[in-house]
């Protein structure tokens, strides 16, 4: 985790300091920041590159080669990898439809409130680092549980992990609510985006407060590698979105667009919950 540290701020490093440096020092604007970015992201790749490769020499002990080409090759292995990533590469796009679509239909209500939701949305992103971090040890957790076939350690993994989301979820909707029309006066100094953020910042506090059974099963759902339900979770909940959105929207404007968003996480817990038991039996 420490390493992993290092990587992720040598890469916010050199990503902020190359975008000023091309953007602002020699003056190429947006196509800079592109120039910057990209350079970034390269340069961290050979870096983590090399870091990993060292890793696995020190941990490699047993007599096989070092690079194992006929276990990498294995069909069967191959098939199920491709698979699993191909179910999370679904429910991932349904994901970013469903924000993609919502952008869109604020759009449709006038740019100050489009760009009312894109500041709140930020609200709803920076919420989704922590919760996303008690779900990326979730998946730790439930992954060794499930491969050791321990059902008691899987409910405790769960439990534990669950109980630090959700309190975690309160205190950041509770932070929102009442902090969150500060924020959104730091993050811009027009006065009309201002008012309109503030019109549906209750709408985000209760997003955020919702989502985290989304955050959190999907978590358990990736460490236990049942990703074809969370494809399955994701479809649906997109489809419910879209279907609940367009009536909502139409009578009730953004209101009812913020309405149905929450819905739409709602809905992709509610999707996954059938699947849970499943899981729990599948342990042990």
């Amino acid at each position: 985790m420490r390493t992993l540290l290092f990587v992720q701020l040598l890469l916010n490093g050199l990503n902020a300091g190359l975008d000023v440096y091309f953007a602002a020092g020699l003056g190429m604007g947006a196509r800079g920041i592109g120039l910057g970015t990209a350079l970034a992201e390269w340069e961290t790749c050979v870096v983590a590159a090399v870091l990993l490769w060292r890793l696995l020499r020190r941990r490699h002990r047993d007599g096989e080669p070092f690079l194992p080409w006929l276990r990498i090759a294995d069909r069967v292995k191959l098939r199920q990898s491709l698979m699993a990533n191909g179910d999370i590469l679904v429910r991932t796009l349904c994901l970013l439809l469903g924000f993609g679509w919502f952008a869109n239909q604020g759009a449709r209500f006038g740019d100050v409130t489009l760009a009312a939701n894109h500041i709140l949305l930020q609200l709803v992103s920076f919420s989704a680092f922590f919760l996303d971090g008690f779900a990326f040890v979730a998946e730790a957790l439930v992954g060794g549980a499930v491969g050791a076939r321990d059902r008691l350690r899987f409910r405790r993994a769960v439990r534990l992990s669950s109980e630090l989301t959700f309190g975690t979820a309160a205190v950041l909707a509770l932070g929102i609510a009442l902090l969150g029309a500060s924020i959104v006066e730091a993050l811009t100094v027009l006065q009309p985006v201002r008012a309109a953020a503030a019109t549906y910042l209750p709408w985000t506090a209760l997003y955020v407060l919702v989502s985290v059974a989304a955050f959190q099963l999907d978590g358990v759902f990736i460490g236990a590698t049942r990703t074809r339900e969370m494809r399955n979770a994701g479809l649906v909940s997109l489809a419910v979105f879209l279907l609940v959105a367009w009536p909502l929207a139409g009578r009730f404007g953004n209101h009812g667009l913020w309405g149905a968003f929450v819905v739409f996480v709602v809905a992709r817990a509610a999707a996954l919950l059938p699947y849970y038991r499943r899981v729990v039996a599948g342990v042990g």
